[in-house]
């Protein structure tokens, strides 16, 4: 490494570690939140796909993640797809987003016609308050069969904890959740054809029957959560420019009160024959010296908020490699343009002046 860069990097160790914690913290905005979010998406797209239904059918304004807090569907609907010739199955699935956690309504008999879910202890819910909750919840809360938990504001008694995963966490009849939201609608409609070689065909005679509703196949769930929705890219973007100011910013402000306090030096090394470009290239590789530890601290610091998000949220997190390498060229990028306007003051300063500067 070159030493000039070296000794102005370990000239002023306080600058230089708070410009190291602005670039990290960046490179966090960026790979913490991506992995976030594409860990909620994988894990909703999966849990979404473990129904054995063939087919999801959506109120009209496509396809939202499966979650509504205002159902849109009439229950009735269920019945006039019973009647489409190919389907054995069509069952209505109340949801309900609340406390960051997905409720699901269903008619635990008629849900189990349409997934593989099974209780594996206590029984299932039959009326009122009560719920049955996935293995992970019980697991993740420390809940057992009799306990009471929260939901919709007031206490509901565990019955039953079930597996596999599928759609929401928790399940409670839908008749109770119907009850709350007042109103009879329904979220999605599951449903199961008699001759799964025939499912593209019958999607295709429902969404025929039903032109302002959205269609999907069950088995393409996982894909188009992967892909995520608009609104989500649009959000990463947000983050992305964000972390590039702040980045930008951080290595601006330090280069350039590096640049003041060494005006006198910069004219000693212009007067002894330094050009233009390497005075600028000087400030410049410091910049990017300064990033790429930034750079670092931020991946330690994403691996192991990762960890820790893991360990005391349900949330799960998936950093992916590919997601490391941007952060390393946005981060490199950000220094690069944040010493800039730094680099071409120091460049441009007449020697003579330089040398009397106090």
């Amino acid at each position: 490494m070159d030493n000039l860069v070296l000794s102005n990097i370990l000239f002023r160790k306080t600058r230089t570690l708070v410009s190291i914690a602005g670039v990290a913290l960046g490179v966090i905005l960026v790979v913490l939140t991506v992995g976030i979010v594409n860990g909620f998406l994988h894990e909703q797209g999966r849990r979404n796909a473990a129904v054995t239904a063939e087919i999801m059918f959506h109120p009209p304004g496509g396809f939202s993640l499966g979650i509504s807090n205002t159902p849109q569907i009439n229950m009735e609907l269920a019945d006039e797809l019973r009647k489409i010739d190919g389907v054995s199955e069509a069952v209505p699935v109340t949801n309900l987003l609340r406390d960051a956690r997905i409720v699901d309504g269903v008619d635990y008999d008629s849900f189990t016609r349409v997934s593989d879910i099974r209780v594996i202890e206590g029984r299932p819910f039959t009326e009122g308050d009560e719920a049955i909750i996935d293995i992970y919840q019980a697991r993740n809360r420390n809940l057992k069969v009799g306990d009471e938990m929260e939901i919709l504001g007031r206490p509901f008694r565990i019955v039953g904890i079930y597996e596999p995963e599928s759609l929401g966490r928790i399940k409670i009849p839908i008749a109770t959740l119907q009850q709350f939201l007042n109103r009879r609608l329904c979220s999605m409609i599951l449903v199961k054809v008699k001759e799964p070689a025939r499912t593209d065909e019958i999607a295709a005679r429902i969404k025929e029957q039903f032109p302002q509703n959205d269609v999907r196949l069950t088995r393409d769930v996982p894909i188009q959560y992967a892909r995520g929705v608009p609104a989500i890219q649009t959000f990463i973007k947000v983050v992305i420019a964000l972390a590039v100011i702040v980045s930008s910013l951080v290595i601006l402000l330090a280069m350039y009160t590096t640049v003041i306090e060494r005006t006198r030096q910069i004219g000693v090394l212009k007067s002894l024959g330094a050009s233009r470009g390497w005075i600028a290239g000087e400030i410049e590789k410091e910049a990017l010296v300064i990033s790429l530890l930034g750079v670092l601290m931020g991946f330690a610091i994403s691996v192991g908020g990762k960890l820790l998000i893991q360990k005391l949220t349900p949330i799960q997190v998936e950093l992916d490699p590919a997601w490391f390498v941007y952060a390393l060229a946005l981060g490199l990028a950000s220094g690069a343009l944040g010493a800039l306007y730094p680099a071409l003051r120091a460049a441009n300063q007449d020697p003579v002046k330089a040398l009397s500067y106090e």
